[in-house]
């Protein structure tokens, strides 16, 4: 599988890594419960600091 840049997704000026729900394994496109990734509809919207990207996805 080919990486990929995370369009939405990026690490902060502190260097934590920032993973919108869009690209997140447990929030809107993911299989596991998210208690804030439900109601985003497309990237940008939102997203958190305990999320994990999704396999094939990498920030810069």
């Amino acid at each position: 599988m080919p990486i990929v840049k995370a369009e939405f997704s990026e690490k902060d000026s502190r260097g934590f890594l920032f993973v919108d729900c869009w690209e997140c394994t447990k929030g809107r496109n993911g299989n596991k419960s998210c208690s804030a990734g439900w109601k985003n509809k497309k990237g940008g919207q939102g997203g958190c600091f305990c999320g994990i990207l999704m396999p094939g996805l990498e920030v810069k």
